[in-house]
C-alpha cells in the first residue's frame, strides 16, 4: 500500500460517485452525499476536497466529505477499498474514532484488509488531506460494526 496526495477534480468527485452507484452493498446515504457533490446547484454551498488519499497500484483512495448542513458535527469520508466504497464518520471534529456509516461495513473476512488499507490512508491523508500540525486521525481507531446515527438512519429511510 503506498497512498500519496493527489488533486481532487470535478471528475473525480463523478468517478467516485459512480464507484458508489456501481457497488452494490454501498448505503444509500454515501451515494446521497456524493449525488449532492456533483450536482452543479449545489455548487454555491458545498465546499468540495480538493485533495485526496490515492494509491495508484490498486486505485484505493480515502477523501473527506463536505460538511452538510443538518449533520452532526464530525468529519465524514469516502473511502474505496477494492471493489466496496465506504462512508466514514468521525466520532467528533478530529476525532481519531471513526466508525463505517450509512449501514454498510466490510465483511467479517475482509475486516483486517479493509482495517489495514484504511489505516495507511488515514496515515497520509490525515483529516484534511493537508499537513496541519498534529493530527489524531492519522492513526485512526475503528468502532467495530457499522453505527447508523440516527441522523443518517432518517436519512437512508427516505431515500
Amino acid at each position: 500500500m503506498s497512498f500519496e496526495i493527489q488533486p481532487m477534480s470535478l471528475d473525480d468527485w463523478r468517478a467516485c460517485w459512480r464507484d458508489a452507484v456501481t457497488d452494490p452493498e454501498c448505503s444509500p446515504w454515501l451515494k446521497g452525499v456524493l449525488e449532492s457533490c456533483i450536482d452543479g446547484k449545489n455548487a454555491h454551498w458545498i465546499r468540495l476536497s480538493v485533495r485526496r488519499a490515492v494509491d495508484a497500484e490498486t486505485g484505493d483512495y480515502l477523501v473527506r466529505l463536505p460538511s452538510l448542513i443538518g449533520r452532526q458535527l464530525s468529519d465524514h469520508y469516502c473511502a474505496r477499498v477494492g471493489e466496496r466504497v465506504y462512508g466514514l464518520c468521525g466520532l467528533g471534529v478530529g476525532e481519531a474514532k471513526v466508525y463505517f456509516a450509512g449501514g454498510s461495513s466490510p465483511s467479517y473476512d475482509t475486516m483486517a484488509h479493509v482495517h489495514a488499507v484504511l489505516t495507511a490512508a488515514f496515515g497520509v491523508h490525515g483529516s484534511y488531506a493537508e499537513e496541519i500540525g498534529r493530527d489524531p486521525i492519522r492513526v485512526p481507531i475503528f468502532i467495530p460494526g457499522a453505527l447508523m446515527p440516527e441522523a443518517l438512519a432518517a436519512e437512508t429511510r427516505s431515500r
